[in-house]
C-alpha cells in the first residue's frame, strides 16, 4: 500500500477540521508510513485540534488528550 504523505499548509489544523466537518467525536485514521493511527478528536478551537490517540498499528495507546496535527497524513473519517 503507498502512503502519501501531507505537507503543512498555510490553514490551520482547527480549518482543515472544520473544512471536514470533524467535530469532538470524529474518529479519524491516518497512516504516515508507520502503520495507521487512530486519533479522536476532542476540541476544534481557532488554530489548534486537541485529540486522544486510540490505536497505533491496532494497538491501544496509553496517551491523552494533546494538541495534533493534522498535516503529513491523509486522515479518512471512520464514524
Amino acid at each position: 500500500m503507498k502512503v502519501e504523505i501531507r505537507t503543512a499548509s498555510a490553514k490551520s489544523d482547527a480549518d482543515v477540521a472544520r473544512e471536514n466537518g470533524w467535530t469532538p467525536g470524529t474518529l479519524l485514521v491516518g497512516d504516515e508510513g508507520y502503520g495507521p493511527t487512530v486519533i479522536k478528536i476532542t476540541a476544534v478551537g481557532e488554530e489548534h485540534v486537541l485529540a486522544k490517540p486510540i490505536s497505533h498499528n491496532g494497538k491501544a495507546t496509553p496517551y491523552g488528550e494533546n494538541i495534533w496535527t493534522l498535516s503529513y497524513r491523509d486522515w479518512e473519517r471512520i464514524n
